[in-house]
Parts: structure tokens; sequence; C-alpha cells
């Protein structure tokens, strides 16, 4: 087969596949699927004016890492505290599923809650 005629055969069925608009050219489902930007194995919170931070347990317990959009930080438990973290420089304290960080008196993520996935709409 010539130059020419391999060109245009190839012209050809690129022209009819475009034209079928059932053709499903990716084999694994829909392609435009959600993914998930939370750090593996994390809780994430969603604060008060737009603010959220990841967690993720540590030591059965015993310590949070504490991962914000600019660091990570382990956070110990505060001792004879429930639910409070601390690394000394921040503070971390989580009552009734709603957290409260303090990084510094005026750096404050408040009324910080885990969210609830949309149900999906058929």
């Amino acid at each position: 087969m010539n130059m020419k005629k391999t060109s245009g055969v190839l012209l050809a069925a690129g022209c009819v596949l475009s034209g079928c608009s059932s053709v499903e050219v990716w084999p694994f489902g829909e392609d435009s699927v959600e993914r998930s930007t939370a750090p593996a194995n994390s809780i994430e919170y969603q604060c008060a004016e737009g603010k959220k931070f990841y967690i993720r347990n540590m030591d059965k317990g015993s310590a949070v890492w504490l991962i914000l959009s600019d660091r990570e930080v382990a956070m110990p438990k505060v001792e004879g505290a429930a639910e409070k973290y601390s690394n000394g420089v921040s503070t971390l304290t989580i009552q009734d599923g709603v957290a409260r960080l303090e990084e510094t008196a005026t750096s404050i993520y408040e009324d910080c809650k885990v969210p609830v996935p949309e149900k999906k709409k058929d």
C-alpha cells in the first residue's frame, strides 16, 4: 500500500470514529473521576473562614500528626485531657466532634468539623 492510500484510510477512520459519540475510548469507566486531595489515612476538618487542616492519629491515639497547607507537625496528647494535643506552640482541642486549633494568639482555626460527604444524584 502506498503512503497516500494509508494516510487516506487513517484519515477516513478518524473521521468516522470522531463522529460516533457512543465510542468509548477510555476502558476504565468514567473519565471524570473525582479524586481526593486528602493525605492518606487522615481526617479532614473544615473550619470557619474557609480554613481547613488534616489530622492523622499516631501511636494508638497518644499523638496526632497535624497537616496544614504549609507544614506538618506532631502533637502529643496533653496528659489528663481527653481530646487535647499540644506541641508547646500549637494546641488542638476536639470536643463533641468540633475541633479548635490555636497556633498563636492571632492564628486560630475555629468551629472545625469533619465534612459530611454529599450524596450522589442519580
